[in-house]
């Protein structure tokens, strides 16, 4: 492949030549015979390469990791860890389109924001990611496992030396780093996305690998950089397919083509591999139609997958059945089989039999209970009654949650919730009571409706009051989603004693963060008992006097307290 990098002022500085990285599951894909329909010259429609839209969210992704067993599914967070995901002045700094989430990312978005904030088809980077490590299908472990995250998508691996340091992790991969002279590198998306794109005086040419007079990607000197039209000489990786030459030539065919080529400039295996993975899992656009030879059902494409639809499905997503693709039965065996394709989402759905309404959100049909229905002011003229069977047939997702700030309890369950963000967040009756919460706005719901929805945290007291735990004399302050112990000193300064006070259980406490102490008021001057150092409260923390600034100050008197409660407060500057 090849690699570019970038200051901040967005300039080309170095140009490396960089190979791919052969895994061997990959060789044993295409032992023998090279398949007939295979054309070196266009691997892949420039439209499709473009393709921003195939999963349509990250959502997509993970289903397609789910589907085909592949341990990039792993959503814990352990696995995340392993995906070495940096700190957010470096995301920021690369470009990141999600750089403030406050969690780290599965592989699954970190592959969809990398890929289509670039304007990339995320299919492209699945195929890569298996093409060189065989991280969809392969199974890892250990630090076999992180060897192969820390180099997806060979990017930043010559042929012949080992990685570059400032690649190795999966985020870098995708995203890019920086060297020790910060200057920017663009990581795969980025890189594939500059090559497909490359224009010259104004033309667009695309970029492929570079190539010496005798256009040859492996002589030297590099003469110039190839483009789409060109004829250009290859050498292949031999052994595993059969009849395979030394060197190869072929001609860019289109802008996909010679990106994908200066990426990994041979043939076999590594271009090949990348035809056979892609035409295996995305042959066919999402919304093509398929019929097996002799079977009278129509099938959808949706991301590798074949969906059976209805009739009202396919007038209402406009799927195209006057134009139906026969496979043979190797063919249609090759697509793995999803449930039927639901309506769109926002449809209102009921079956002809049961009473049951729903609502289809992310491609599921979510139960809507009468109280939710009414309050989202849905209607019934907009509910379409399709077969029960067809009903029957869409994926089962939760109820359809009351909207943001409705109170909740259930039928056996007394227990009152907050719904907020679409979860339900319990409240303890002192917080209810705090809060001025009322009960004749309880909405009363199905015990299996309310264990449907999420559930998140308790529901936090009021701004500014102070909190107790049940049993416990310690006093805290609650003030921007934190509790802060309150000593006794503050206690009398602050007249917290005068403020509403809540006693609320050990779950509920311990839920709440813990912050720095509530500090004195601003102009306090204090110091601890086992030490020298003075301070005054500014803004909040503790600034330390300096000799010359407390003389200037005209020595004030301090404040003595526990040593303790001195160190736990927040520190400031010194006053100078």
């Amino acid at each position: 492949m090849k690699l570019k990098s970038q200051n901040s002022k967005a300039k080309i500085l170095v140009v490396l030549t960089l190979g791919f990285v052969i895994s061997a599951p990959l060789v044993a894909l295409g032992q023998g015979a090279i398949d007939p329909a295979f054309n070196p010259s266009l691997l892949i429609p420039d439209e499709a390469f473009a393709d921003v839209g195939t999963f349509g969210s990250a959502a997509g992704i993970q289903k397609f990791f789910e589907q085909h067993n592949s341990l990039l599914a792993d959503t814990s967070q352990d696995f995340l860890l392993k995906l070495k995901e940096p700190d957010t002045l470096t995301k920021v700094a690369l470009e990141d389109p999600s750089p403030n989430l406050g969690r780290l990312r599965t592989a699954s978005e970190l592959i969809y924001d990398a890929s289509v904030s670039k304007g990339l088809n995320p299919q492209v980077m699945l195929v890569m990611l298996q093409k060189e490590q065989s991280l969809i299908l392969g199974n890892f472990n250990g630090n076999s496992l992180q060897n192969r995250l820390d180099r997806a998508l060979g990017f930043g691996c010559p042929d012949y030396e080992g990685c570059g340091e400032i690649f190795l992790g999966f985020y870098r991969q995708l995203f890019g780093s920086f060297d020790s002279s910060g200057s920017r590198w663009l990581g795969a998306a980025a890189s594939l996305m500059k090559s497909f794109r490359t224009e010259v005086g104004g033309v667009r040419v695309g970029r492929g690998p570079g190539v010496d007079a005798s256009s040859q990607t492996f002589g030297r000197p590099i003469a110039r950089t190839a483009r789409k039209g060109d004829t250009i000489i290859l050498d292949n990786t031999l052994g595993g397919f059969d009849n395979v030459a030394a060197t190869q030539s072929l001609s860019l065919g289109n802008f996909a083509t010679a990106a994908l080529y200066r990426y990994t400039p041979h043939v076999f295996n590594g271009n090949y591999n990348f035809w056979r993975y892609y035409s295996l899992w995305f042959k066919y656009p999402n919304g093509t139609v398929i019929q097996l030879v002799g079977d009278p059902n129509f099938y959808v494409i949706d991301n590798g997958a074949k969906r059976p639809f209805s009739q009202f499905v396919a007038t209402q997503r406009k799927i195209n059945t006057n134009n139906v693709i026969s496979v043979s039965q190797t063919e249609f065996d090759s697509y793995i089989s999803e449930k039927p394709m639901p309506p769109l989402d926002s449809t209102l759905i009921k079956g002809d039999v049961s009473p049951a309404v729903y609502l289809i959100e992310d491609t599921k049909k979510h139960a809507i209970s009468y109280p939710v229905f009414v309050q989202r002011k849905f209607s019934f003229a907009n509910v379409v009654t399709l077969p029960q069977a067809e009903v029957d047939s869409y994926e089962t997702g939760s109820f359809v949650a009351p909207v943001d700030g409705t109170l909740i309890t259930g039928e056996t369950d007394l227990t009152v919730y907050l719904v907020d963000a679409g979860l339900k967040r319990p409240i303890s009756y002192e917080v209810f009571v705090a809060r001025k919460f009322s009960f004749a706005k309880l909405m009363k719901l199905t015990d299996a409706e309310v264990l449907g929805i999420p559930s998140g945290q308790f529901v936090y007291p009021p701004e500014s009051i102070s909190i107790s735990l049940k049993g416990d004399t310690g006093i805290f302050w609650f003030k921007n989603g934190q509790k802060q112990f309150v000593s006794a000193f503050v206690f009398q300064q602050r007249s917290v004693g005068n403020f509403p006070r809540l006693m609320i259980g050990a779950e509920e406490f311990n839920q709440i963060p813990t912050g720095v102490p509530f500090p004195p008021k601003d102009g306090t001057v204090l110091k601890g008992d086992q030490s020298t150092a003075i301070y005054k409260v500014e803004n909040g923390v503790l600034s330390m006097f300096t000799a010359v600034s407390y003389k200037k100050a005209r020595y004030p008197k301090a404040t003595i307290l526990p040593q303790a409660e001195v160190e736990a407060y927040e520190k400031g500057n010194v006053i100078p």
